[in-house]
């Protein structure tokens, strides 16, 4: 008898990252059969693969073809096929922007799609690219099942109060609200934590920082505010998006500069945060490395107002109980974890300098009062997870 198994599919504009996890008898979701990356789509096509033996093979797929929406279709296929004891049975897939009506996970449908083709406006830079890859799946596997996982699901928890912005009513009634994104990778970080530390904290500050940056306060393992709001533009400097910026900004740049919407768009998508006010570079690690007055400047400017934030939502929660890190920059940049936590320190936070260095998973001194950690994202677990659960 074949083993049963869930594929995972995160489709961005750059990369698809993918995975396969094992699905036990009883339906429970088993160990990881299998996770890798194909990185720069347009370009090099950088290939990653947790199994060494099969990384020439992939490469040779993903050197056959040059349309990216036929790359996922003959990958999903060269999925199917890897281990003849293995059955694909299901393949999720990480949406962004779900609104307020997808609160957790659903099968793939036509009436779903259609209405995540309306809140693509929020997340031009992630939400078509999505949708693109479920599409693709569907005509290399149109028998094999496919689940929708949100990003902004996680956060459907926030209080009405931290979803309002300050504007008429009749913006709030149509679904002008904050969201938060990052969910799939603050659901891992919230069924993790406990493992980590021994006791979940009632408070929890968590900052998922990458190449999009975002913090999130919870409490009990639930979401009660986020960094982030309508769009993923909100909120932290990022490599390219700019974050809190006052929308006066925008005015002055289409009224009385005449810059056209679509180049606004992307100068506060691609040209800001880290790239743009250093001159240099969109990555912490290169501008850590730079001497120029400019990349200090930037990476300062970051973990200011990271910290910054993450003030903002201790006062959501009443203070913190423990602080985590995930995501590439949070997962692997000591120097930057450390100057956020200097900022913080007089609420309590305080690292240890040899975990820090090497990457600890608990980075704080032994019995710290408020405990720092490091948590390697997995979203792709949480997605095969919720896909597992709608077979």
């Amino acid at each position: 008898m074949s083993r049963r198994a869930v594929a995972t599919f995160n489709v961005g504009s750059s990369s698809l990252k993918f995975s396969m996890f094992e699905i036990h008898a009883s339906g429970e979701l088993g160990g990881c059969l299998l996770r890798g990356a194909v990185r720069d789509l347009a370009g090099a096509r950088r290939v990653d693969i947790s199994d060494p033996s099969k990384l020439k093979p992939l490469q040779n797929v993903v050197n056959s073809v040059t349309e990216p929406r036929e790359l996922i279709s003959t990958l999903a296929k060269w999925l199917a096929r890897q281990d003849e004891d293995v059955q694909l049975s299901g393949i999720g897939h990480r949406i962004v922007h779900g609104g307020t009506e997808f609160e957790g996970p659903v099968p793939v449908s036509d009436a779903a799609l259609d209405r995540l083709l309306t809140l693509a406006i929020f997340a031009p830079a992630h939400q078509p690219h999505n949708l693109a890859g479920v599409q693709a799946v569907e005509d290399a596997l149109p028998d094999v099942r496919q689940t929708l996982s949100f990003d902004t699901a996680f956060h459907r928890t926030m209080p009405h109060i931290a979803e309002l912005y300050a504007l008429p009513r009749d913006f709030s009634a149509e679904g002008i609200l904050r969201f938060g994104f990052h969910g799939l990778s603050y659901a891992h970080i919230a069924e993790t934590i406990s493992s980590v530390l021994g006791t979940r904290p009632k408070r929890l500050l968590a900052l998922h920082l990458g190449s999009g940056a975002s913090a999130c306060a919870m409490i009990d393992g639930r979401s009660i505010a986020s960094s982030m709001g309508l769009t993923a533009l909100d909120g932290l400097p990022m490599a390219t998006r700019c974050g809190d910026l006052d929308p006066g900004v925008v005015l002055h740049l289409i009224k009385d500069r005449g810059m056209p919407v679509d180049e606004v768009s992307d100068l506060l998508y691609t040209k800001s945060g880290l790239l743009g006010v250093s001159g240099i570079s969109g990555d912490t690690k290169t501008l850590l490395e730079s001497a120029a007055p400019e990349a200090e400047e930037a990476i300062d400017l970051y973990c200011y107002r990271i910290a910054s934030q993450s003030g903002a939502l201790a006062v959501a929660m009443g203070g913190f109980d423990a602080i985590a890190f995930s995501g590439g920059v949070g997962e692997n940049a000591p120097e930057i974890r450390s100057r956020i936590i200097n900022h913080l320190s007089w609420m309590g936070p305080v690292l240890d300098t040899y975990s820090n260095a090497t990457n600890a998973a608990i980075l704080s001194p032994k019995n710290a009062p408020v405990p720092v950690v490091r948590i390697v994202a997995d979203e792709e677990r949480i997605i095969a997870r919720e896909c597992a659960s709608l077979l």
